[in-house]
């Protein structure tokens, strides 16, 4: 499945930009930043708005849809996801309110708690949409 490579680059390129996420979160925590680093947070909400908010809507209306059809258990997953996808939205907004008004502790504390739900998330999908898929 071509869909399935994609959704798994897509998956592999989102964890790679949340370790240098996480670093910079480590980084302003520590006092540590450099003058560009709420541009690189602003950067970053790009990549979510343009990579990642599709990415969840073509699993809402694609392979989530595809798994409550084709298996009945997967229909607890699919919810699971989707009440995840909420929570990110809702973080993903606070998370960009934080960066405007350059607020480091609610930037700090919206990022580390974002990146966190984010990351597994991912792992979830890819260990449990496979198994449903092949049902």
């Amino acid at each position: 499945m071509d869909w399935l490579k994609t959704y798994h680059e897509d998956h592999k390129a989102v964890l790679v930009l949340l370790a240098k996420f996480e670093g910079n979160i480590l980084d302003l925590k520590a006092g540590l930043t450099t003058p560009n680093i709420f541009s690189e947070f602003e950067e970053f909400g790009d990549v979510i708005t343009n990579v990642v908010i599709p990415h969840f809507k073509k699993e809402e209306t694609g392979v989530y849809k595809q798994i409550a059809e084709l298996n009945p258990e997967g229909k607890e997953f699919i919810q699971k996801m989707l009440e995840e996808h909420k929570a990110l939205f809702s973080l993903f907004n606070l998370y960009v309110h934080a960066v405007e008004i350059k607020d480091t502790e609610k930037l700090i504390e919206i990022g580390n708690r974002f990146e966190q739900v984010l990351r597994h998330h991912i792992v979830q999908e890819e260990d449990e949409v496979p198994k449903f898929l092949r049902q």
